[in-house]
């Protein structure tokens, strides 16, 4: 006895370890992975973005330069030795420093050290980058920041429009399997009518022209149920690729829950409107190019100036002791059209990006306004089908009656089960258009 208890409880924990589970919406978030190629595809320019800010902070890392010539012509004769360690600055900035050796004679300089070599620095200063902390590289760099997170926000809203455009599917995978359930019960009607008017034709109480038309009603719904399968079978396709996983993969773990009415509350209309200006992905990104084109403006500002360079070199020669250069390098277009094209180009620019942020405002408002009154307007819709639904059913049960009494008519009959099966499956409908319309809130607000 104990002996089958214990084979018993085996036999039922295999079978719960194996138990299929209800697939719900949530449940596609743990197949949104790296190795899904549609979510990569949404999130894989975020990491490109990242290379790219990083190759453009190199512009900053420091660097060794080495040089050396060695000659042995008939008339000369010379070497030159020399390694330097370069760094540049955010704010344009550049320092050096380093050790040379020359002798003999040099063929492209007139450089001459002592015979133990110097020592050498310097500093170049770009004076109107320095003023206004800004250079081509420190540009670049923040402009490749601010691209790398907007390619994140980006990935945001990427994902956004795939968890809804999959979880959409999914709802409508259910409508599909519910819409061949109903049909497959109108057909499962029609047979049991068969045999009904089986036994009736046999004993002479109905005619048996009522055999043949009541086969025709069934071939048309066993026709009408391969379609709705086969539609079915398409939906569920194209869900699973989403997913990455086989149709038998999906059988053995999952079933598909019943598609029923589900209301859920909504905040308050304002409330919605100011998550979604908060949250959405779409106006972060804008706001980052407005960013850019500030950033952008500030360096086009400095090209209304002279470009001065000042640089300063420092040697100290172990024999010779030390000794400077100070140099000053002036260049000034005198048109300037540089400046005033580029600054006209970002003030439009600004302009046009700015519109559009307001006018993604004026639609995203729109639309969530819009969407509560769909919401709304469906449910009360859901409501007249339900009381419609009980009303054609009421009606499709006396018509069976009057069959059954022998005062009925096999088209009355069919009329009245067809009409249940449209009040069934627009019901059907109706649910999913709400929970699609949920689906909608929360990709309008930014929430996945």
């Amino acid at each position: 006895m104990i002996k089958k208890t214990s084979t018993l409880i085996i036999i039922l924990g295999v079978s719960i370890l194996h138990a299929q589970k209800p697939f719900l919406a949530k449940d596609i978030h743990q197949y949104l992975k790296k190795e899904n190629p549609f979510y990569y595809q949404a999130i894989g320019e975020q990491y490109i973005a990242k290379g790219r800010e990083e190759f453009y902070q190199g512009s900053l890392d420091t660097q060794i330069r080495a040089k050396y010539d060695k000659k042995d012509y008939p008339v000369t004769t010379g070497t030159y030795q020399e390694v330097e360690l370069f760094k540049s600055l955010g704010n344009g900035i550049e320092l050096s420093m380093g050790y040379r050796n020359a002798y003999g004679t040099q063929e492209y300089n007139n450089i001459k050290t002592g015979k133990d070599g110097e020592f050498l620095s310097s500093v170049k200063i770009p004076l109107f980058s320095v003023l206004y902390d800004i250079s081509k590289n420190k540009v670049d760099i923040k402009t490749a920041q601010m691209s790398r997170i907007q390619a994140e926000h980006k990935s945001d809203l990427n994902l956004l429009k795939l968890y809804f455009n999959i979880s959409k599917i999914y709802y409508q995978l259910l409508l599909q399997k519910e819409l061949v359930q109903t049909q497959e019960a109108l057909t499962h009607k029609a047979h049991k009518t068969r045999e009904f008017i089986i036994k009736q034709v046999e004993v002479g109480s109905i005619p048996a022209m009522m055999n043949i038309e009541i086969d025709q009603i069934i071939i048309q719904r066993e026709k009408e149920t391969l379609y709705q399968e086969n539609n079915f079978k398409i939906v569920q396709n194209i869900f699973l690729q989403y997913l990455g996983i086989d149709k038998e993969t999906f059988s053995k773990q999952f079933l598909l829950p019943s598609l029923s009415l589900k209301n859920r509350p909504l905040p308050p209309l304002l409330s919605a409107i100011t998550t979604a200006l908060d949250n959405r992905p779409d106006l972060k990104i804008i706001d980052f190019e407005l960013e850019k084109l500030a950033l952008k403006k500030s360096y086009n500002n400095i090209t209304k100036y002279p470009k001065i360079d000042l640089k300063i070199s420092t040697l100290y020669d172990p024999i010779n002791q030390e000794g400077y250069k100070l140099s000053l390098n002036f260049n000034m277009p005198i048109e300037n059209r540089k400046y005033s094209g580029m600054a006209e180009v970002l003030k439009k620019e600004k302009l046009m990006k700015k519109s559009e942020k307001l006018k993604l405002i004026e639609e995203l408002r729109t639309n969530i306004i819009n969407l509560f009154q769909k919401i709304e307007t469906k449910k009360e819709a859901i409501q007249l089908s339900q009381q419609e639904l009980i009303l054609v059913e009421r009606l499709e049960s006396i018509e069976i009656i009057k069959i059954h009494e022998g005062v009925g008519n096999l088209m009355f009959l069919n009329q009245r089960e067809i009409t249940v099966l449209k009040v069934q499956q627009k019901l059907l409908k109706d649910y999913y258009d709400l929970l699609t319309y949920y689906l909608e809130f929360d990709y309008l607000t930014g929430k996945i």
